[in-house]
């Protein structure tokens, strides 16, 4: 009864470790501050061919708020836009969402979007490979 017991406690350990696992998956950390949903990250081809990512993204504010983005890479055109960004802090929450701006452009924010877009979508197809 002891090591049936131990058994089933082993299984159950085997079987927590394994959603840490796929939990860790679903959750990439880009940076420090950037965590993005892969669950949440989808690829397709619209009707006129163009291939689109959209992803979302939550950032971890240093006020122990969030900034919560929703991404549309369009990899075919060139641009990248936050279709939607939320911000919640202790004295703060609002929705602002942006137009599309092309991935060349001279802008350090925009350039850093874009590399993390791609990067994503790199991931996202390698993922989708396996």
């Amino acid at each position: 009864m002891k090591k049936f017991l131990i058994a089933l406690g082993i299984a159950a350990a085997l079987t927590t470790a394994g959603g840490i696992t796929a939990h860790a998956e679903t959750f990439w950390k880009y940076n420090d501050t950037m965590t993005i949903d892969m669950e949440q990250t989808h690829v397709k081809t619209t009707k006129d061919g163009h291939e689109v990512l959209e992803f979302v993204g939550v950032e971890t504010l240093p006020d122990n708020g969030t900034c919560t983005y929703t991404y549309v890479y369009d990899r075919t055109a060139g641009t990248i836009q936050v279709k939607e960004m939320e911000k919640r802090t202790k004295k703060l929450h609002y929705t602002s969402n942006f137009a599309p701006e092309s991935i060349n452009s001279p802008n350090q924010v925009i350039k850093d979007r874009a590399a993390m877009a791609e990067a994503v979508y790199q991931r996202k197809t390698n993922h989708n490979k396996k």
